[in-house]
């Protein structure tokens, strides 16, 4: 008796409901309910007792777990749901439902116990949870978007400024001049440098930034960051010191770019604030992990300064960003790549005395035999003149002025398109030993052309295709391998990378014959204009003259052509020709000079299919000419004929 007094007060002090069903009275009914269950639901013992349990449920209770009770109780076995129910005010509720077979000695079904939680709160909250989860996650998907766009955008006018300058940079300029080009030049590259930054942060915090774990030689990325980092230091008169204890394996397993970048940033921060002196990069092992210190003799940071350096857009001090650029998110970008290696970075500094920068990693030596992955680094050399044909496919008119200006002038010859279509046309219609495929362009994207090219029969569908695109996050980069193109190239380009990347897609491939030109438009092998002849003629004949010239090359271009096109005499069309290649050649239009050296050819040798193929091109090529003469003058010229 004093078990079952025991029991009662147990059960009436409980805070979670119970109730006591009898299977052996019609419908089941309760037949005991504990005060817990009259607060959770709202119903005095007289509404409860002699009633079955379904009174509880209503709409929003789940009919799937409305059956999983009726079988359970069918088959007297045990049985837990979650499902909605309602109290007496008609308010709902979530009930987590217990529900056990009580057998007596004998193994009869004597009841169901059942206990019930009300579990709204935990419920609602992890409904809160989910939802701020997901919001995070299309927030995150949104920003990685927004960047990817942002980024393609801001490299795509990059890169004609910095192609444009570089080409520019080239030409004979007086100190001034050369003085304000390399500013615009630094700084072009200051912008690239911040896109970078925020890209790769962006990457990190949405966790899509993969690292590569391969073999490596430790010494590489060392050598690589002392090379790149020489001219700043011999510039400063520091001396710049590395080594690597001899302790370490010679081969490693890791992410040798992720290592240089860190240590890029690290080095190029101490010689930036390092006045006189040394800079010094050291690798050596420590229980088992890689350490990796760079330690200088500049200024030193104040401590209230050095908590604030690996925090997001912040720098030592206010006048830091004036006195030596950057963003601020470098040291930012170094601690995180250094965390998802599995390490940690610090940093010891003494005012007047220097600063230490020292990170840690896990230190795997590669296994016996493992061949080291080299580091991709670019190519600077120019192919020979005539290297090759290729096929630019770029709807940015700056983009492709640079990118074909630097190919020409390396020897290659190149044909221009706008969008894809005309690029799968291009492709089909003639031979070329590459095409450089910008990725975002109205109509057919690159992507999309890519796909078509590699569908055509024969050595069409074989071409090697350069991804030449702003969009450089790892997905767009997958998306163009798998469409079928053979190598990305990040925008901006400087020369350099530019003609490696070219020279590389084109050594990967065989040599094909080229075939003959569908069209009959000269001058494939020349830009429209040769800006430099054009300049000259400006300077030349003195301030506001060339726009009249222009007027005048334009009027008496568009009267030849008419007289070419009343179809003259041979001879006729040999002075109409040389005439128009001087005049050609004096205003810098060298497709147009190259287009009348042939007619005059063909004309001289008394070829008259070969007269009627080149002045057939020639309307295009002329409107195209004096089109580039308008922009390049910045005023209008031609007309009606």
């Amino acid at each position: 008796m004093r078990f079952a007094g025991t029991l009662a007060a147990a059960m009436a002090a409980a805070p979670t409901g119970v109730v006591i069903s009898d299977p052996s009275l019609p419908d089941c009914p309760i037949v005991f309910a504990n005060p817990a269950f009259h607060r959770i639901t709202g119903y005095a013992p007289e509404e409860v007792i002699g009633r079955n349990c379904r009174f509880l449920q209503g709409p929003a209770s789940d009919p799937a777990a409305v059956a999983a009770i009726r079988a359970a109780i069918a088959e007297a076995r045990p049985v837990a749901v979650a499902l909605v129910n309602y109290r007496k005010d008609g308010r709902r509720f979530v009930n987590e439902l217990h529900i056990s077979p009580v057998f007596g000695e004998d193994g009869r079904l004597v009841s169901f116990l059942g206990i019930q939680h009300d579990v709204t709160a935990r419920v609602r909250a992890e409904d809160a949870a989910r939802r701020a989860r997901r919001a995070a996650e299309r927030a995150s998907a949104e920003k990685s978007d927004f960047l990817a766009f942002v980024s393609h955008e801001v490299r795509t006018p990059l890169n004609g400024v910095l192609g444009t300058l570089s080409l520019l940079l080239d030409t004979a300029l007086d100190a001034e001049q050369r003085a304000y080009a390399e500013t615009a030049r630094r700084s072009g590259e200051t912008l690239l440098a911040v896109v970078n930054e925020l890209l790769d942060l962006s990457r990190i915090e949405a966790g899509k930034l993969d690292l590569e774990d391969i073999a490596f030689e430790l010494a590489v990325p060392l050598r690589e960051v002392l090379a790149l980092t020489a001219a700043a230091a011999a510039d400063k008169g520091l001396r710049l010191h590395g080594s690597v204890d001899p302790r370490l394996p010679a081969v490693v397993l890791g992410d040798p770019r992720r290592l240089r970048q860190v240590m890029l940033n690290l080095v190029d921060n101490a010689i930036k604030f390092t006045a006189a002196g040394a800079v010094e990069l050291r690798l050596w092992p420590e229980q088992g992990r890689l350490v990796v210190e760079v330690r200088d003799t500049g200024a030193g940071i104040p401590p209230a300064l050095r908590r604030r350096l690996f925090r997001r857009f912040q720098q030592a001090d206010a006048g830091t960003a004036r006195r030596h650029g950057g963003s601020g998110l470098g040291l930012m970008i170094c601690r995180r790549l250094v965390q998802l290696m599995g390490g940690a970075i610090g940093v010891e500094s003494t005012p007047g005395e220097g600063s230490v920068f020292r990170f840690d990693l896990p230190l795997r030596a590669a296994p016996a035999g493992a061949v080291p992955v080299a580091l991709p680094a670019p190519v600077a050399t120019a192919p020979a003149s005539g290297a090759g044909r290729l096929l630019l496919a770029e709807d940015s008119e700056a983009s492709q002025l640079v990118a074909a200006a630097i190919l020409r002038k390396a020897g290659y010859s190149v044909d221009l398109v706008r969008d894809g279509a005309e690029a799968v046309d291009a492709a089909r219609a003639q031979a070329y030993d590459g095409v450089l495929m910008d990725v975002r362009m109205p109509g057919m994207d690159g992507v999309a052309a890519t796909r078509r090219i590699r569908a055509m029969e024969g050595e069409a569908g074989r071409v090697p295709i350069l991804a030449l695109t702003a969009s450089v996050l790892p997905s767009d980069i997958q998306r163009c391998l798998e469409a079928g193109m053979d190598a990305h190239l990040a925008k901006p380009v400087d020369r350099a990378r530019l003609l490696g990347a070219v020279a590389a897609l084109l050594a990967a491939a065989p040599r094909r014959p080229r075939a003959a030109p569908a069209e009959a438009e000269p001058g494939p092998h020349h830009a429209i204009l040769a800006h430099e002849t054009l300049e000259e003629l400006r300077a030349a004949v003195g301030p506001g003259r060339l726009p009249d010239l222009l007027g005048v090359f334009a009027a008496e271009t568009l009267a030849r052509l008419r007289r070419l096109e009343a179809r003259p005499s041979l001879a006729a069309v040999e002075q109409e020709a040389h005439a128009l290649q001087s005049a050609a050649g004096t205003f810098g239009a060298a497709a147009l000079r190259e287009a009348a050296t042939a007619l005059e050819q063909a004309a001289t040798t008394g070829d008259p299919a070969a007269v009627a193929a080149v002045v057939g091109g020639l309307p295009r090529l002329v409107e195209r000419t004096l089109h580039a003469l308008s922009r390049a003058a910045g005023v209008t010229v031609g007309g009606g004929g």
